[in-house]
């Protein structure tokens, strides 16, 4: 029976959270790890969040279930997306899930599993504003989050329909709250997230969102077995249809039958140049 203690605790201006899970020690015979340290931003709609004192979301409960079926306790730092892989590749955690697009650069410099989740990023304006193309974007300010695909395609945007200046953030809701008060004339962020936003505070829109999709899956230091330990419990996962029952919870739709949610990939998942 699953047994699970959260605690919150502040580390050197991070938020420490301590998930404990009581499970077959025999799991994890082949690993000197006992506790697998992963790093969130805490702060993403639908995947990853606080409800009071409880960690949710899609991913976090994807994440904490594979570990689990690997034979491991968790326990999860919440992280501006800025710190994440240098704490990585330091040693601070053993992994980072935080709602990652798996892409070119970063499948070179780390391992990943294979994907759980698919997105895209979108441009979000308020509905009352004059910005209502992508031509109206020059002379503006855009905002965008520190180190991610939004902030480069934030820069995409304003190669093509700028100059505009571009706000770097290390949270959501400081640049939702400036975008609100109209300290910024947009933000760049994930799709699901926009819509998450947009349905709870009926302010504002998507004006544009890119052609790409990202897949999404969990990080790990080079040639860490850890990897390999997860992928096999995220196949079980989507075998039993744990991650489509996880899915639908969070989301409120099941997910496509040719879903990352639910495709189990032959290969190892390499993203397209």
């Amino acid at each position: 029976m699953l047994k699970r203690l959260l605690k919150t605790t502040p580390i050197m201006g991070a938020t420490f959270l301590a998930a404990s899970f009581a499970f077959n020690d025999a799991q994890a015979q082949d690993s000197d790890r006992e506790v697998v340290r992963v790093a969130s931003n805490v702060n993403i709609p639908l995947r990853i969040f606080r409800a009071g004192d409880e960690i949710q979301g899609y991913e976090y409960e994807v994440y904490t279930e594979a570990l689990e079926r690997a034979g491991y306790e968790v326990e999860v730092t919440d992280v501006a997306f800025s710190g994440l892989f240098s704490g990585l590749q330091a040693e601070q955690w053993d992994v980072v899930a935080s709602n990652v697009f798996i892409t070119p650069a970063r499948h070179a410099e780390m391992d990943h599993s294979e994907p759980y989740l698919a997105a895209f990023d979108a441009l979000m304006v308020r509905e009352d504003d004059n910005v209502r193309s992508l031509e109206d974007l020059e002379g503006t300010v855009v905002g965008t989050e520190t180190g991610t695909t939004q902030a480069a395609y934030a820069e995409a945007l304003n190669e093509e329909f700028g100059p505009f200046e571009i706000r770097a953030y290390e949270d959501i809701e400081t640049q939702l709250l400036d975008l609100e008060v109209g300290r910024i004339d947009g933000l760049t962020l994930g799709y699901p997230t926009a819509r998450v936003y947009i349905e709870d505070r009926g302010l504002f829109e998507v004006l544009s969102t890119n052609d790409a999709s990202f897949m999404i899956g969990a990080f790990f230091r080079k040639g860490d077995p850890l990897r390999d330990e997860f992928n096999e419990a995220l196949h079980s996962m989507k075998e039993d249809g744990t991650t489509a029952e996880i899915f639908e919870k969070y989301f409120g739709e099941a997910p496509g039958e040719e879903s990352a949610v639910v495709r189990v990939f032959d290969e190892a998942y390499v993203p397209e140049e």
